[in-house]
C-alpha cells in the first residue's frame, strides 16, 4: 500500500510505549504548524498548511523558537 501524504512517518505511525509525543499540531497565526516542546522552548517542526501563502510568512517559519507559548 501506498500513501500519499504530507504527514511525517513519526506521525502515521508513532512508536508504541509510554512516551507521550513532545509534537502537536497547533494553530499559530491562523497557520496549522507541527511543534515540539523541548523544556521551555517550543519550537515549529513543519507548516502543516496546503496554502503556498503560508509558507511566505516570516514569523511561523520550521526551526522558529516560539516565545511565551
Amino acid at each position: 500500500m501506498i500513501w500519499y501524504t504530507m504527514q511525517p512517518f513519526e506521525l502515521m505511525f508513532p512508536e508504541e510505549g509510554n512516551e507521550q509525543s513532545a509534537q502537536n499540531v497547533i494553530l499559530y497565526n491562523n497557520v496549522p504548524v507541527l511543534i515540539e516542546r523541548m523544556g521551555d522552548e517550543t519550537k515549529i517542526v513543519q507548516i502543516m498548511s496546503t496554502d503556498p501563502s503560508h509558507f511566505l510568512l516570516e514569523d511561523c517559519q520550521p526551526g522558529m523558537v516560539l516565545r511565551n507559548f
